[in-house]
């Protein structure tokens, strides 16, 4: 049987004894040929998000970047920069129009990352986030120049030098004023390498007069989001800070109206003490699909839920009763563990349209959505928070005002979720 990434890398640690080096001198260093002799460089040493990282480099907060041309450094630094706490999901979204004689992209088949860059672009999303009118000049896989930066490791601050080190920018756009360097990925994730920005920010800061931008930008379920950050010190590979979150979605008049008819047709709302869990918990309704979608191999319990999607435990079991109160999944005989009920079995045999209209069912079945839903076709916008924490009050009068805020926040999140599905 052949071995792991994980399983590799611990061969590998163990070969050069690497963990007394680094206690020793802070960091390591390893060639690419030096990999090689286990596997392909490119398959051992690319970790995008924390989550990939091996069990050795997690078990002792290592991280691993690229700092030459055929080289890499192993040290305890800080290299990822969550997107969980940036609480996107709460930002309105903004609607765009792809231009009308566009006949060669399909805005329900976004495939790629690339593909997704496309359609930003195209629609406008660039010009109204950046103000200014922006012509993609800079893509592809490119080695950066020489600098030098500091990177955090707990409160040691240690030096690194980078020379010719591999990197790839999906999209680079250039407008009068500045530089749109833009990191891209087709679902979101818990965090990301801040590296994918920062190496590419200090290769063109070096060679441009103007303001460079870096974006982290993600197409998930139909909406286009743009994280904008700005390194606060050129220098320090950690001074990474958020300024601006934009949110789109392109407007399909035809799924609109087939939504509006939906909503019209729902003859079974139920009350609340009906459903078999209380109000749930649980912002992202994509992280809702992903965990139901986890569910198809079999049961699983909240413990196995959570490390797949890279939550704590307690996220695991929010996310579970979340498709419990959509009455998805259900309590399995065995102790702990959860399986597919006959609704879920169903739902995940449909394609991505049919499966997103018979989800905004299930929502819509429950008096707090189907309240803050109504308001939004009556208004064409969501309702403030106050709004959504009185339809709780009134459905729930007893319940905590603390609690009242958390679960206002997934009431939110799961309409904005509708907003954007595409049916």
């Amino acid at each position: 049987m052949k071995k792991t990434v994980a399983q590799l890398w611990e061969d590998i640690f163990n070969d050069f004894n690497i963990l007394a080096e680094i206690e020793k001198t802070g960091f390591f260093k390893i060639t690419a040929d030096q990999i090689r002799v286990y596997k392909e460089p490119r398959l051992m040493a690319k970790f995008d998000f924390s989550r990939q990282l091996p069990k050795i480099f997690k078990d002792n907060q290592l991280g691993i970047l690229p700092i030459k041309n055929g080289e890499y450094i192993i040290g305890k630094f800080n290299l990822f920069e969550r997107i969980s706490n940036t609480n996107y999901e709460s930002v309105d979204i903004e609607k765009v129009k792809l231009p009308s004689f566009i006949e060669t992209i399909d805005p329900d088949n976004i495939y790629s990352e690339s593909n997704a860059l496309m359609v930003a672009n195209l629609s406008g999303m660039f010009e109204n986030a950046f103000g200014e009118e922006l012509y993609e000049t800079i893509q592809g896989k490119m080695r950066t120049n020489t600098f030098n930066f500091n990177i955090y490791s707990d409160d040691v601050e240690n030096s690194i030098e980078v020379n010719g080190a591999a990197m790839e920018i999906d999209g680079g756009y250039e407008g009068k004023s500045n530089i749109v360097l833009v990191e891209a990925k087709n679902s979101m994730p818990e965090d990301f390498v801040i590296r994918q920005l920062y190496y590419p920010y200090r290769h063109w800061t070096s060679r441009v007069m103007k303001n460079i931008i870096p974006v982290f930008f993600v197409y998930d379920n139909g909406v286009y989001n743009l994280f904008i950050y700005e390194f606060e010190n050129l220098y320090n590979y950690n001074s990474l800070k958020l300024k601006d979150i934009k949110r789109y979605m392109l407007s399909n008049e035809s799924s609109d109206v087939m939504k509006k008819r939906l909503f019209e047709n729902i003859e079974t709302i139920e009350d609340l003490p009906q459903s078999e869990v209380p109000l749930p918990q649980a912002d992202s309704f994509s992280k809702v699909i992903g965990t139901l979608e986890l569910f198809s191999n079999g049961s699983s319990t909240a413990n196995e839920i959570a490390e797949e999607l890279d939550f704590d435990s307690r996220q695991g079991k929010y996310y579970i009763d979340a498709l419990r109160y959509l009455k998805l999944v259900v309590k399995d005989d065995n102790f702990g563990k959860y399986k597919l009920s006959p609704f879920g079995f169903g739902i995940l045999n449909y394609d991505v349209r049919g499966r997103n209209k018979e989800l905004i069912l299930f929502i819509l079945k429950h008096k707090p959505y189907y309240d803050v839903y109504k308001y939004y076709l009556d208004n064409g916008e969501l309702p403030n928070r106050e709004f959504i924490r009185n339809v709780i009050r009134k459905y729930i009068p007893d319940m905590a005002e603390e609690t009242v805020n958390r679960r206002a926040s997934t009431i939110r999140g799961w309409i904005q979720w509708i907003i954007g599905a595409q049916i």
